[in-house]
């Protein structure tokens, strides 16, 4: 009987891999490899041959592979989704101002026809598509996807479903429906996840066939599963048409496997990357999720995912100069190379930081190195000054100092512009080169890391006086500060948690600055901060810069075995677990309306409610089984809202909430 789970996670900074024995509940081998965003189906491969390598297991044996990602998430922060265009159907003109959905329209093609239901799931107007005949020959040959909203299309879907025929049958590309992303009310909102989703079709669909194609070469015949924002599992063929369902999976997928490492029934995890921390709130044993939707990249959805606290900070954060600011430097949030990874690749790199630490004066662009990435030579310039950097970097393969590059404010804002787009890397000091200054990291050769604090230590801050003594002092500062975000991090997830508004909560972290930086023992005033839970951290920076001392935070943390594939270990682990809900109105007294695909009258609540039942169990049945769940179980949970008038119980709405939860 195959028993083996092999898990993945594509973070930002590593892929990992990870096999577990379902039977024995051990891990029978792991691997990290770095993750190359030009070409993911290498890295994916690199990492699923080396674990198969450590274990000695029999590709054959694999019965599942769950795969978490960032790559949904990232492309929302990054605005870098596919094009799109949205078609709404039945919204007024106040609905284009709600809910960001004004903002997505500024570059995605839109089109408003007449038609929507009511809340009683009651035809308002006829729907008219010859509109979108026009617009869709217009628009088509910019487009990879499509999304269609219908106002109370939760109530009665005809019309979107009349959309989706339509837009198929005349071009043959990827639909996104809202109805079948979310049961909720709020129009503008699921018109927001439908196109959002519709942007990320064809992201996923490319992460799936890369993995479609290592697991192939390496004789991996096993099923394919993604974990989900709620940090369950679903097939890919699941997946391929709700990608956004992805959003915040590698968060997901960390808290799953944290809590599981630790053992965890209730507490919080800190998860640390090389990009992002991300924190989440574990209540009996399961991952508190947002309760109106995630938010990511200042998008509000409908998706139902872990309630992730992320901030812009881990082991490859850029520590950045700020010779006028209250503090001299700061870590975070871009992303940068550490100067030990990019030495390795780059040797010269060496020779550079040597020379600038052999001058006399130094210079705010010291230690910062530029190259151009694998997609440079694809990309379109938008300015001359684009142009010219571009040609500059091209003309030297090993990259140049910052200083050779950025010579105006304009050169400057050029180059941010194409960072951001992902044309040119960059690297300089970070929290991992801090702590290879300082010992405790020991994975590449510190003098890289040694030149680029001994650069940032002698740069002036405001007062004139040098940001540190040496190196040493400066790596330590940097480890510091990282240490105090991270703690922040995980004290604002819990005052989120207990309701706690974060301004009030990093008022109180202002004032404790202020004191621990005043008058010391002759203080009359002292505050104290901490959680009552149990901390878990993981992550492979995790051991360097997340504080175990009791007192930082009241509870201390724990770091378990494995914590370095956390999420890979997550993903191994999740199960699968989809949830309904349906929804019965009274549009009169004594009549009960079942909102299904078309809605049902009954004049009996009890009859209504047990067809309701029976309705979304077989829902279930048919989407468990897409999903990829081999045996689940199905539990059922009412929510009866009535109101008093005139002294008598007047039924308003009664909501069904359905999860079916089950084993790959």
């Amino acid at each position: 009987m195959k028993d083996l789970s092999l898990g993945i996670d594509t973070g930002g900074t590593f892929t990992d891999a990870l096999i577990y024995c379902n039977r024995t509940q051990a891990v029978l081998g792991k691997a990290k490899t770095p993750t190359t965003h030009d070409d993911l189906s290498s890295c994916v491969s690199t990492a699923l041959a080396s674990v198969l390598e450590t274990s000695a297991v029999d590709p054959h044996e694999i019965a599942v592979v769950s795969v978490s990602t960032t790559l949904a998430t990232n492309a929302l922060v990054e605005d870098s989704g596919r094009p799109a265009g949205l078609v709404t159907i039945g919204f007024n003109d106040e609905v284009f101002n709600r809910e960001g959905l004004a903002r997505l329209l500024v570059d995605s093609p839109h089109i408003q026809l007449d038609g929507g239901h009511s809340s009683h799931g009651q035809e308002v107007a006829a729907i008219n598509l010859e509109p979108l005949r026009r617009w869709l020959g217009e628009n088509d040959d910019h487009l990879d996807g499509y999304a269609v909203a219908s106002s109370f299309s939760v109530r009665n879907p005809d019309h979107e479903l009349a959309a989706h025929a339509f837009i198929e049958q005349a071009t043959g590309k990827p639909v996104t429906l809202s109805h079948h992303l979310s049961s909720k009310l709020n129009a503008p909102k699921r018109a927001v996840t439908a196109l959002l989703n519709a942007q990320l079709v064809p992201i996923i669909s490319d992460l799936l066939s890369a993995v479609q194609i290592s697991m192939r070469q390496l004789g991996l015949a096993a099923r394919l599963m993604i974990v989900r924002g709620d940090g369950s599992l679903v097939s890919s063929d699941f997946v391929s048409s709700r990608p956004i369902e992805t959003v915040l999976s590698g968060p997901a997928a960390s808290a799953v496997g944290a809590a599981e490492l630790a053992s965890m029934r209730s507490g919080i995890v800190v998860d640390v990357g090389g990009t992002t921390t991300d924190v989440a709130v574990i209540v009996e044993g399961r991952a508190v999720s947002s309760r109106s939707g995630a938010v990511v990249g200042g998008h509000e959805t409908m998706v139902n995912a872990v309630r992730a606290h992320t901030s812009g900070i881990g082991g490859d954060s850029q520590v950045q100069f700020h010779p006028l600011g209250d503090e001299p430097f700061t870590v975070g949030p871009r992303r940068a190379t550490p100067l030990v990874v990019a030495a390795m690749e780059r040797p010269a790199l060496l020779d550079l930081l040597r020379e600038q630490a052999a001058r006399s004066s130094p210079r705010n662009t010291d230690g910062v190195y530029l190259w151009l990435r694998q997609r440079g030579n694809e990309w379109t310039p938008r300015s001359d000054w684009e142009s010219e950097i571009l040609l500059e970097l091209e003309a030297s393969p090993t990259g140049l100092a910052l200083e050779e590059v950025v010579s105006s404010g304009v050169r400057h804002n050029s180059v941010d512009r194409l960072r951001s787009a992902g044309v040119i890397g960059i690297t300089a000091f970070t929290p991992t080169d801090a702590a290879h200054v300082l010992g405790s990291d020991a994975r590449y050769p510190k003098d890289p890391a040694v030149l680029g604090a001994r650069l940032l230590a002698r740069l002036l801050d405001r007062h004139g006086l040098p940001v540190a003594h040496d190196e040493q002092e400066m790596s330590k500062l940097v480890v510091e500060t990282i240490a105090n975000r991270i703690t922040e991090a995980a004290l604002l997830a819990a005052a989120d948690r207990d309701g706690v508004v974060p301004e009030e909560l990093k008022s109180v972290l202002r004032t404790q600055k202020a004191l621990s930086q005043g008058p010391g023992s002759s203080a009359l005033l002292t505050v104290g901060l901490g959680v009552t839970a149990p901390i878990t951290a993981v992550g492979a920076p995790a051991s360097i810069f997340v504080p175990q001392e009791g007192e930082i935070m009241g509870s201390g943390s724990s770091i378990p075995e494995h914590h370095e594939v956390a999420n890979a270990f997550g993903a191994a682990v999740a199960t699968i677990r989809i949830l309904k809900h349906v929804v019965i109105s009274a549009p009169r007294r004594g009549l009960f309306r079942v909102h299904v695909n078309e809605p049902i009258n009954f004049y009996d609540l009890s009859a209504a409610k047990e067809f309701a039942e029976r309705h979304v169990e077989r829902v279930l049945n048919h989407e468990m089984e897409f999903a990829g769940a081999e045996s689940f179980k199905i539990r059922h949970a009412w929510n009866i809202e009535q109101a008093v008038v005139e002294e008598r119980q007047l039924f308003v709405e009664a909501t069904l909430e359905s999860i079916a939860e089950g084993a790959p």
